[in-house]
């Protein structure tokens, strides 16, 4: 049975103070998510929870029949460092007036090549767009001036005070982004919408939502316009470990959220909008970072589920449904080799984040996934990956070629991993045991506060 929830808007107080979120494979903590402050209607509470399920088992390969290419990091070395950054996270993309360039916002970036090293900024933007081998190429900050800054005027403090996007849209020329603010492990103290009429030079505040409101399942979230003049909006917990939700709204309502509508799933498959919410998927899901956009006729859900340490991807005419009934695409998976082997679609160590490029078609489509070696900070990273075959595994027949704004040659073979340092190494009997006892430990993906030093 769907679970139910109300929408909440309750006031917030307090001082804001965040420390920094990282997908890291760890012991399960009791602890780790503490109450929201929130209730839900279904009587749910921090006291009385359900007998833990069997976790789902890790998926071990990318479906078949999809081709998946490491087409290559879009920070970095001689990559990045013009705009004046080379290292973050994240990498949500909305077009610009332009047609060819689009903005992609990033999350916790640092000027240094690794995590922690140099200034910290976050949101910082970028304009971009595919050069003639469809790589990703950041050409100057969205911002004014030759360095890449800080979207929002804030500063970080050493609480760890944090700005996190989730998703940008443009309507109509005119940007919106929703980002959270964070303080400790999942605790987000409340969320905030900006708009840009200058193409991400500046930003002026919008709202800003509570946390708790629709139960806290309103934090994370991932927009795009609908054929019909809605806006449509899936939604979860920033704390990889729920469902995702459905809410809809008319662009001038961006704002008002006694407008927003939530889309509530019956049990014969029917739903209806109004002011309470059902989850639109919840079986084998713990909703991590998403991208939701509307291609070629079809709702696209990219999602990193922390529940099988994968980047799925859902595919569908219509939007308001069960999507649980929609079987996923596997298309970059953690894999079991870890950071001993070579990183590949197969074997993605630490991935999260999932975001399609505003380029993308159903049959040859474009992911920026993130990745962090939290044991020593040596690899913190956004990168691309281009994903063919999609429209063949949900039987989805294109009537014509739908060509891209720019010629793409995309190489058969593995992209370009040479940005990539990782130590290449066999496994032998001996890791493999060392491994498995790993495995054991990572059984449940957590996120875990570090220290910027």
């Amino acid at each position: 049975m769907k679970k139910l929830l109300p929408t909440f808007t309750l006031a917030l107080a307090g001082a804001l103070s965040c420390t920094l979120l990282a997908p890291v494979a760890n012991a399960q903590s009791s602890s780790a998510f503490g109450s929201s402050g929130s209730s839900l209607s279904s009587g749910s509470s921090s006291s009385s929870r359900k007998p833990k399920e069997p976790a789902t088992p890790w998926t071990e390969d990318i479906s078949e029949g999809l081709m998946v290419n490491l087409i290559g990091d879009i920070l970095g070395p001689g990559i990045s460092d013009h705009v004046g950054f080379m290292s973050g996270d994240l990498g949500t993309m909305a077009w610009l007036e332009e047609g060819q360039e689009f903005a992609i916002i990033f999350g916790d970036s640092f000027r240094g090549e690794r995590f922690g090293q140099g200034e910290w900024i976050s949101p910082v933007g970028v304009v971009a767009e595919l050069d003639e081998n469809g790589r990703i190429n950041i050409k100057r900050p969205l911002n004014e001036g030759e360095q890449a800054e800080q979207l929002v005027n804030y500063r970080h403090n050493d609480r760890g005070l944090t700005l996190l996007p989730s998703d940008i849209i443009n309507i109509d020329g005119t940007l919106y982004m929703q980002a959270m603010w964070n303080e400790g492990v999942g605790n987000v103290l409340r969320t905030q919408i900006w708009s840009s009429k200058d193409q991400g030079e500046s930003w002026q505040s919008v709202s800003i939502t509570p946390a708790n409101y629709l139960g806290g399942k309103a934090n994370l979230i991932t927009w795009d316009m609908g054929p019909d003049g809605y806006v449509y909006m899936a939604s979860s917990s920033f704390k990889r470990a729920d469902d995702v939700y459905l809410t809809r709204f008319l662009p001038e309502d961006i704002g008002k959220r006694n407008a927003w509508q939530h889309y509530n799933l019956n049990a014969d498959g029917s739903g209806t909008w109004g002011r309470t919410a059902t989850p639109i998927l919840d079986k084998k899901v713990k909703a991590g970072e998403m991208s939701l956009r509307y291609i070629q006729g079809h709702w696209v859900l990219a999602m990193f589920n922390a529940e099988t340490m994968a980047i799925e991807v859902r595919i569908s005419e219509t939007i308001d449904r069960d999507w649980d009934e929609i079987e996923p695409a596997n298309v970059i998976v953690s894999g079991y080799g870890g950071w001993r082997v070579e990183q590949s679609p197969t074997n993605f160590t630490q991935l999260y984040g999932a975001y399609i490029t505003p380029t993308s078609t159903l049959d040859n489509l474009d992911l920026v996934v993130s990745q962090w070696n939290t044991s020593n900070n040596s690899r913190y990273m956004s990168t691309q990956f281009n994903v063919k075959g999609l429209d063949t595994f949900f039987g989805i027949e294109l009537d014509a070629p739908k060509a891209r704004t720019f010629s793409l040659q995309q190489e058969k073979e593995t992209g370009d991993q040479s940005v990539i340092e990782v130590e290449k190494q066999e496994v032998d009997n001996a890791t493999r045991e060392e491994l498995a006892v790993e495995q054991l430990m990572e059984e449940s993906t957590e996120l875990l506060i570090l220290p910027l030093d």
